[in-house]
């Protein structure tokens, strides 16, 4: 059983966080990825593009994407 665990407007932002998972070693997949790049508009109609996984990496995956990892930026 998959686990959406994030939603984006736009594919290239879930993609980000897909790979920040793939990362950790926690299986991601996108669900709505297609249609919505083919039409944007439908994004807010849909969810969005979903991140979903695995339930039992879903609380993981979850505080991963919430990590605020902005200080590792150089200014």
């Amino acid at each position: 059983m998959l686990i959406t665990v994030a939603s984006f407007s736009f594919p290239h932002e879930a993609h980000i966080a897909k790979a920040k998972l793939c990362s950790e070693n926690i299986p991601a997949t996108l669900a709505d990825e297609y249609t919505i790049g083919m039409q944007w508009l439908y994004s807010d109609a849909l969810g969005g593009v979903k991140v979903q996984v695995p339930a039992p990496f879903a609380q993981r995956a979850i505080e991963i994407l919430a990590e605020d990892n902005s200080d590792l930026l150089p200014l």
